[in-house]
């Protein structure tokens, strides 16, 4: 939407107001934010009824899936600071989630004798942050076991929105 907004002209338009531009965008990021906590939450809760997916302690999950939705609603901004088209959209977004999804583990999770590099590299992208807390919590770690990945999460998703705001800036000023 905001991407599609800045072609209409809504988004420069919204700049022009007395409303700051990080406001404008963090209402965005709440309404991708909120998207992603409903998406997360009917996820969780269809894969434990249809599956039987134990997904760990409650608190424990609770706090993987907010820095998980946090860190995607970012990411998503940070990702979309770049886009100058709606035609961009799909392949910018399909390459950049398939290159950090390989870097950060998503592809490599059930691959024996993966090289060790890919342990350091994973730290740098959200989903190998992401891949980690869930192995946690899975395992049935409490809350205080999942904390320092969870803090990664949420630092890499408020840079990213943090980064991709001051983007927006430089571009619509």
């Amino acid at each position: 939407s905001i991407v599609r907004e800045a072609e209409e002209g809504t988004l420069p338009r919204l700049f022009t107001t007395p409303t700051p531009r990080t406001s404008i965008l963090a209402g965005k990021f709440t309404a991708i934010l909120l998207a992603l906590v409903v998406q997360v939450a009917v996820l969780l809760v269809a894969s434990s009824l249809i599956f039987g997916i134990t997904w760990g302690r409650l608190p424990s999950v609770l706090l993987v899936s907010l820095a998980l939705t946090v860190a995607a609603a970012g990411f998503g901004i940070f990702v979309m600071s770049f886009v100058q088209s709606t035609r961009q959209t799909g392949p910018v977004l399909g390459s950049v989630l398939t290159l950090t999804g390989m870097l950060g583990g998503l592809f490599t999770q059930g691959i024996p004798n993966v090289p060790e590099l890919f342990d350091v590299v994973n730290l740098f992208v959200p989903q190998g942050w992401a891949m980690r807390a869930w192995d946690l919590a899975l395992a049935g770690a409490g809350p205080s076991g999942v904390l320092l990945h969870v803090a990664a999460l949420l630092g890499m998703g408020l840079l990213f929105f943090a980064v991709g705001a001051l983007l927006f800036r430089r571009r619509f000023a």
